[in-house]
């Protein structure tokens, strides 16, 4: 199931389970950035995305405890992603 983080005055995201996404379709880069919050955060790109899709996926491999919740999910940039789809 997603999680919702609401933070501030930032949009909601939605945190989807690494286990619900196939991870096969998204690359591994080297961009990294730190949140006072949430902790180290790593990202993914989607090669057939394009130049517009690299850095599109994010997730906190070890998030803080006050968050621990988004651990093994993954959130994605709406402007990066064409569509996200549900399947059975």
């Amino acid at each position: 199931m997603a999680l919702t983080l609401r933070e501030a005055k930032y949009p909601a995201v939605q945190y989807v389970p690494r286990k619900d996404v196939d991870m096969t379709l998204l690359e591994r880069t080297d961009h990294l950035t730190y949140c006072p919050y949430k902790g180290d955060c790593a990202y993914y790109s989607v090669p057939a995305g394009g130049e517009r899709s690299i850095n599109a996926v994010w997730t906190y491999e070890e998030p803080y405890a006050a968050v621990s919740a988004i651990k093994d999910h993954v959130a994605f940039y709406p402007d990066r992603v064409d569509a996200i789809e549900e399947r059975p």
